[in-house]
């Protein structure tokens, strides 16, 4: 067991005082020239002329009415957050992530973007080479029907594209009582297939705190080493300051090392009820893991660099 562990242990048993919400960074001036990646946000236009959205979607679906990327920023600047992973909102704009690469494009070292084609659609492979020319990095697949998947010719056209091309799949599983709870073992038996496929788990495969079959079964994908799993979308999970997660994320960084492992806020969702916060997200990473300085700069930059950007 090293030093580390037995630093974190100790931390997480250690019963500390719930977090200050408020609490600034403490490594705010050891993050790099670009400052920490936030790997998970989303952002919309409110010019609808411009980005029209999807079918059967109007102005009145938008919560809140726009996220721009340059309010993403500012809000995200008293953490030390200087770079955000933009993420498809794939119920608002479909499969049309032209905001998000427009963004991508003007600041390129500032945004990368995970986009979408659709895990059923027969030419999904192929709209992932026209994606990619447009600036998308990753692709965000929805965990509905994922026992199809292990088989079906476009998800494993989609992973082969990804290997091929040097693109990443970015599935969201669990994350609706209609997705498949066996999701996580047939993204294992996908990556049994497809080793050379890079793929980065949204918000911790949705395992609830205490669910050991569930944490279990995303364990066992630590065995493949172009597995990723985005320590992110707290909101889901419990209430601030967090530390029903403490556990949990010990064991995934025990399983997959702290350098496959990547934070992400998940805003604007993140804050949509109350008292969920993003200082209260961001402090358990900072301050609430008994993390040490290269561990907090792996989690919340060093990962989702090399993925990414």
């Amino acid at each position: 067991m090293t030093s580390i562990n037995v630093t974190r242990r100790a931390a997480l048993a250690s019963g500390a005082a719930a977090l200050a919400a408020a609490a600034l960074p403490r490594l705010a001036g050891a993050q790099g020239e670009h400052g920490w990646i936030d790997a998970h946000c989303h952002a919309w236009s409110g010019d609808l002329a411009a980005y029209p959205m999807a079918e059967g979607r109007t102005a009145a679906d938008l919560n809140p009415a726009e996220m721009p990327t340059g309010g993403l920023l500012k809000t995200l600047a008293p953490m030390g957050v200087g770079r955000v992973v933009l993420i498809q909102h794939i119920w608002y704009h479909g499969f049309d992530s032209s905001y998000l690469t427009d963004a991508a494009k003007a600041s390129p070292a500032t945004f990368a973007v995970v986009g979408a084609v659709g895990e059923a659609e027969p030419n999904g492979p192929d709209m992932m080479l026209e994606k990619k020319a447009e600036g998308v990095k990753g692709f965000r697949v929805r965990g509905f029907g994922t026992a199809d998947w292990v088989d079906a010719p476009v998800m494993n056209g989609m992973y082969e594209m990804a290997a091929r091309e040097h693109l990443n799949i970015c599935p969201l599983i669990r994350n609706d009582a209609k997705m498949d709870n066996d999701a996580l073992l047939h993204l294992a038996a996908l990556s049994e297939k497809h080793p050379d496929t890079v793929v980065v788990i949204d918000h911790m495969g949705t395992v609830m705190p205490g669910d050991t079959e569930q944490l279990g079964n995303l364990i066992t994908l630590a065995r493949y080493p172009k597995v990723h799993v985005k320590i992110s979308g707290f909101n889901k999970f419990a209430p601030p300051p967090y530390d029903a997660l403490k556990g949990q994320i010990a064991a995934l960084i025990e399983a997959f090392g702290i350098e496959r492992l990547m934070w992400g806020s998940d805003l604007p969702v993140l804050e949509y009820e109350a008292p969920h916060n993003l200082a209260a997200a961001f402090a358990l990473i900072d301050s609430g893991l008994g993390l040490s300085d290269d561990e907090k700069s792996t989690l919340l930059a060093g990962t989702a660099e090399r993925v990414f950007f």
